[in-house]
């Protein structure tokens, strides 16, 4: 079983587009997690190094190791909702989560002889949190998207 990356679109806002300065940075306002990815990102030559770290680092799927996201950590779908505090809707679920931490919610999907699974894993500064769970039977993952500080989650069925 192999976790694939789940990308987390932006739901179409009727708001109009704040302008940006191009190559502006944060400056002092930045948090240390920001500035370090901006730091790495603008450095193409150590990109073979960043792909030996994260594959060296990349938590492994173990029997009965509950705090790496192992085996036993993977909850039905209505345990593991009810853990993270996130609604379900009728075609999917909604998760509160703080607009400071976007970048940094890594949503994996994998699929099983017993049907599909999710990871949620958050940031340490929101509590560096590893959240596994299988699917409604016959449940498959549509689309995953923001709206405002909720990460909304669609099904297929």
């Amino acid at each position: 079983m192999e976790w694939v990356r789940v990308s987390i679109g932006e739901e179409k806002s009727t708001d109009p587009l704040m302008p940006s300065l191009t190559g502006s940075h944060n400056g002092l306002d930045s948090d240390a997690s920001t500035s370090h990815r901006r730091f790495f990102s603008d450095i193409p030559h150590m990109t073979e190094v960043i792909d030996n770290h994260v594959r060296s680092t990349k938590k492994v799927l173990v029997p009965g190791n509950d705090s790496l996201g192992g085996y036993d950590s993977i909850k039905l779908f209505e345990k593991r909702v009810t853990a993270i505090g996130a609604d379900s809707l009728g075609d999917g679920l909604e998760i509160l989560l703080s607009k400071t931490v976007r970048e940094e919610v890594l949503l994996q999907e994998a699929t099983t002889k017993s049907g599909q699974l999710i990871r949620l894993v958050a940031p340490e500064k929101f509590g560096g949190r590893i959240e596994s769970f299988m699917l409604p039977n016959g449940a498959t993952l549509n689309e995953a998207f923001w709206d405002g500080d909720r990460l909304k989650i669609t099904f297929n069925y």
